[in-house]
């Protein structure tokens, strides 16, 4: 099943359904775009996570995964045109384009939030999150004492993930094509962000200081990977809906619940690891030297689960049209 959707279904008709949208429809794929732009701009929040959310995800994840060398027989066919249809292409276009003019319009902005009201954030996104893991859960068709496990075992791998520490890693092409790969999984796999991972590979700052010097090999070296990475992921992806779709659910329900621990509000100093030290609010005040916001970071959650709350019936609604 695809969200209820059987998979002949999705692709037979559903698939073809989502290419005869409206304007204002991929108007609206675009803003769910955008927001998946601005949550990949915070350090700790996958992009993923919102299109997982926010319903577009099993249609990102099975449109990428159309791409490849066997949509050359439908360009020889049909030409640009059915190229275009059999890949889903106006969606794709519309997601893209709306996290490209988010991320250009928001960054800033995210900057400075986390530079000026860090634990404010956090606090939100980490409500928005966890509201969010049964919104996702209910995508499942039939919930069985079997996918308890794989919901424990995304819990233990997003956690494990968070706890991660930075590796040495050298600065040759071949790796930063591989962090390409790595980082993009921030795209198609909900939980994680990119930045995160770049961390974690050493090459965060590599990519940054590529792009103010507009060092154009290592930036095409590092698309390139993500390229491969995103499409390779996407059809890993879609088999595993295709097989095993409630299983799949339960995997990144959990991962999303696991990866919950890198937007712990109260984060300060640096472990032996090299990441940031986990702390109650009152442990946060004395070793940070800094008040601990509990009543904004407390205002700053509810807001993000009640955001979750708000977007909750229609997402039920949606997805019941298309069961």
């Amino acid at each position: 099943m695809l969200g209820g959707v059987h998979y002949r279904f999705f692709f037979n008709r559903g698939f073809h359904s989502y290419m005869q949208r409206a304007p204002k429809d991929y108007a609206l794929v675009s803003l769910k775009g955008g927001l998946m732009g601005v949550a990949d701009t915070v350090p700790g929040v996958s992009g993923g996570t919102v299109a997982l959310v926010t319903g577009i995800y099993e249609e990102l994840i099975h449109s990428l995964a159309r791409i490849g060398p066997a949509r050359i027989q439908d360009l020889r066919e049909s030409g640009i045109a059915g190229l275009w249809r059999s890949i889903n292409a106006s969606f794709l276009l519309a997601v893209f384009l709306g996290m490209i003019v988010a991320v250009i319009a928001v960054a800033e902005l995210m900057n400075w939030l986390l530079t000026h009201h860090r634990l404010l954030l956090w606090g939100f996104f980490f409500g928005l999150i966890l509201a969010s893991v049964p919104l996702v859960a209910w995508r499942m068709r039939d919930w069985r004492g079997g996918h308890v496990g794989w919901a424990g075992s995304g819990v233990l791998i997003g956690l494990g993930v968070t706890l991660l520490v930075p590796a040495t890693t050298p600065d040759a092409l071949w790796m930063i094509f591989l962090a390409g790969m790595i980082a993009i999984c921030a795209m198609v796999l909900p939980g994680i962000s990119g930045s995160f991972l770049l961390l974690i590979l050493s090459k965060y700052e590599t990519m940054v200081q590529a792009v103010v010097e507009r060092d154009l090999l290592v930036i095409l070296v590092f698309m390139a990977g993500a390229l491969v990475g995103v499409l390779a992921m996407a059809r890993a992806l879609a088999a595993l809906f295709r097989r095993h779709h409630d299983a799949t659910i339960a995997l990144l329900t959990g991962f999303m619940a696991g990866s919950l621990n890198a937007l712990w509000p109260w984060q300060h100093g640096i472990s032996q690891g090299g990441f940031s030290v986990h702390y109650w609010p009152w442990q946060f005040e004395s070793v940070a030297g800094e008040s601990a916001q509990v009543t904004g970071v407390l205002v700053s959650f509810v807001l993000g689960l009640v955001l979750i709350a708000c977007f909750a019936p229609f997402e039920r609604a949606r997805h019941r049209q298309v069961t």
